[in-house]
C-alpha cells in the first residue's frame, strides 16, 4: 500500500515549492495566516528585522542630525542607485545581475554620512529593490536577498571614521563583501544550495559588480564624498 501515499507526497512538495514562489505581497495580504505557518526561521528573521529597525531608529534620533543637504543627498543617491539597477549588463537566471555600479551611490552616501544614516539609506534601497520586482522564495528569501543584502551596503558608512587614504575602499570592500555573504546564506538556507555551490553562483555575478563599483568608486570615490561632506 505504500505506492498510495507517493502521489500524495508528490503533490504536498509540489504545493511547498509553488508557495515559496509566492510574492512577497502574499504576507500583506494575510499576515496572520503566514504567520501561522510561520517556523523557526521566518520568526527568528522577524524578530532580527525588527530589532535592527528598532536600533537604527533610535541611533539616528540620537546621534544624527538630517539636514536639508543631507535628505537631499539621500534622494539622489537612492534614485540613482534605483535607475542604474535597471542598467543589466547581463543577468543571471535564477537572479543577480551585473550593472554599471548601481550600489556605488548608496555605499558613497554612507561614507559621507557615517554608519548609521547610510545603514538607513541602504534599507530604503531594498525597499526600492522589492517595488521593482522582488523574486525571493518566502520571507527568508525576502529579508537575506534584499533586506539584509541591501541595507549591508550602508556599511560603507564605516569609511567616514578611517582614514581617507584607504578608508573609503577598504569600507565599501566591507560593504560588498556583506551585501555578497547574505545572497550566499540565502542560497543554503532558502534554496538549499549547497555552500560551495551557493558562493561559486553569487560570486559569478557578484564579483563583477564588486569590481565596477570599486574602480568607479577609486575614479570618483573621494571627489563625490568630499564634495557632500563639505558644509
Amino acid at each position: 500500500m505504500e505506492w498510495l501515499f507517493v502521489p500524495a507526497l508528490a503533490e504536498e512538495a509540489a504545493e511547498a515549492a509553488e508557495e515559496a514562489k509566492k510574492p512577497f505581497i502574499e504576507w500583506i495580504s494575510n499576515p496572520f495566516g503566514k504567520l501561522a505557518k510561520a517556523g523557526v526561521w521566518e520568526w527568528l528573521a522577524i524578530a532580527a528585522l525588527v530589532a535592527l529597525a528598532v536600533v537604527l531608529l533610535v541611533l539616528s534620533r540620537r546621534k544624527v542630525k538630517w539636514t536639508t543637504k543631507m535628505l537631499a543627498h539621500a534622494a539622489m543617491a537612492l534614485a540613482l542607485s534605483f535607475v542604474l539597477s535597471y542598467i543589466r549588463f547581463f543577468r543571471m537566471a535564477g537572479g543577480g545581475a551585473v550593472t554599471p555600479g548601481s550600489m556605488l551611490p548608496v555605499m558613497l552616501f554612507g561614507a559621507a554620512y557615517g554608519l548609521v544614516p547610510g545603514l538607513l539609506v541602504g534599507f530604503a534601497y531594498a525597499l526600492l529593490q522589492i517595488v521593482q520586482g522582488a523574486e525571493a522564495a518566502g520571507f527568508m528569501g525576502l529579508l537575506l536577498d534584499y533586506i539584509l543584502a541591501f541595507t549591508a551596503l550602508g556599511l560603507a558608512g564605516l569609511a567616514k571614521g578611517w582614514p581617507k587614504v584607504w578608508g573609503l575602499y577598504l569600507a565599501m570592500v566591507i560593504a560588498l563583501v556583506g551585501r555578497l555573504a547574505c545572497s550566499v546564506l540565502s542560497g543554503v538556507i532558502v534554496w538549499g544550495t549547497p555552500l560551495w555551490g551557493s558562493i561559486t553562483y553569487n560570486v559569478s555575478y557578484m564579483l563583477p559588480e564588486m569590481v565596477i563599483c570599486l574602480l568607479l568608486g577609486a575614479l570618483i570615490g573621494p571627489r563625490v564624498v568630499k564634495m557632500m561632506r563639505q558644509k
